[in-house]
């Protein structure tokens, strides 16, 4: 399983990250009040920061208190 966005505001970090390019936004802060991302339940917090800061929007699950790290290439695509 892969986490990809945003559950409680269904926004996908694809999306996120394109639009966090555009507005210059470097924080999580910035992407959670102009997209509301991150201020549901919290769980996509640390994967909102990995996205902002590698470009990465597909990650493994990660365990409390892990790094959220990407999702391995899948060869078929």
């Amino acid at each position: 399983m892969a986490v990809t966005r945003c559950v409680c505001h269904q926004r996908g970090f694809r999306d996120i990250a394109e639009v966090a390019r555009a507005r210059g936004w470097t924080s999580v802060t910035q992407v959670t009040a102009g997209t509301k991302a991150g201020s549901g339940c919290g769980a996509c917090l640390p994967y909102l920061a990995a996205v902002l800061s590698t470009g990465h929007t597909c990650f493994a699950v990660a365990e409390a208190g892990q790094h959220p790290r990407p999702c391995p290439i899948d060869p078929r695509h």
